[in-house]
């Protein structure tokens, strides 16, 4: 990739500071975004306003809206035309599922990643970022520490070899993901807490901007899972799964799968926006 990849947890502030909305306009001076609420089932027309009226209130002056519910609409030509030159490209929530059945071997996605490459940014929240990432996953949150209830399927892959999940914090995610990583699918993966992003440069170095907190999560050391051995439904045990939690401002290289003390080189550091969140939250 060479624009940036944002990856938000879900439930970002969008009234009051919206640290991480503006700090997404701000990367690249984003001045034309392009909304894609197709994760929606209920009400994909009414999350492309509010995203509209919010960008618009950020500096962002051009706002096109990809209504797509349906593989046959993500192949009409009215929306790759509307993602040409665009700055940025935002993933409305929903489920992540539905986003990648629709679009994912479209003329839609090979335009979303032909302007990546020129330097658009992309961001996803919730279902968004989750789908950001390949493999995919869904399902388990009550059960995630019962083998067989965490489901998994091909993602966009924006980012390869790394599982993205959203909400984390707040719906108890670390069983679900800690299952999947052991069952062999995948040694990386990401968890973010809601009103938290992720942003990924071209050097996949990422920065952690928001309210919560980004674990990143690695089976690559497990010393012992029972995984293999016990049947559906029987609780897994594990034993070495690496974890790392990354506040704002902290910095992570995911290339080594390490904190860094330096901060992405192509990118300004911890926005003005961000210090005056911390401001604001310790007055």
């Amino acid at each position: 990739m060479k624009g940036e990849l944002i990856l938000i947890g879900g439930a970002e502030d969008k009234i009051y500071d919206k640290v991480v909305l503006k700090r997404i306009v701000s990367i690249n001076n984003a001045r034309s975004v392009a909304i894609i609420p197709t994760a929606s089932y209920g009400y994909p027309e009414e999350l492309g306003e509010e995203y509209t009226d919010i960008f618009r209130t950020l500096g962002v002056t051009m706002t096109h809206v990809l209504d797509i519910r349906s593989q046959t609409e993500a192949e009409d030509p009215r929306y790759i035309e509307m993602l040409e030159g665009v700055d940025l490209i935002f993933f409305t929530g929903g489920d992540q599922v539905r986003l990648v059945e629709i679009l994912r071997k479209s003329p839609v996605l090979q335009e979303i990643r032909k302007q990546h490459l020129s330097g658009c940014s992309i961001a996803g929240t919730s279902a968004g970022a989750a789908a950001s990432g390949d493999p995919m996953i869904y399902d388990g949150d009550k059960y995630g520490f019962q083998k067989g209830s965490v489901n998994f399927s091909e993602g966009f892959g924006f980012i390869k070899g790394i599982t993205i999940d959203t909400h984390f914090v707040k719906r108890g995610r670390i069983s679900r993901l800690t299952q999947f990583l052991v069952s062999g699918h995948n040694q990386y993966a990401l968890g973010l807490a809601e009103d938290t992003a992720l942003m990924i440069n071209a050097n996949y170095q990422a920065e952690v901007v928001g309210s919560g907190v980004v674990t990143a999560l690695s089976s690559r050391y497990v010393t012992y899972s029972n995984y293999n051995q016990i049947e559906e439904d029987a609780h897994i045990t594990v034993d070495g799964m690496r974890l790392s939690f990354l506040a704002t401002g902290s910095v992570f290289d995911l290339k080594s799968w390490s904190h860094v003390t330096t901060r992405p080189k192509i990118r300004r550091s911890i926005s003005d926006q961000n210090q005056d969140y911390l401001q604001a939250k310790t007055a």
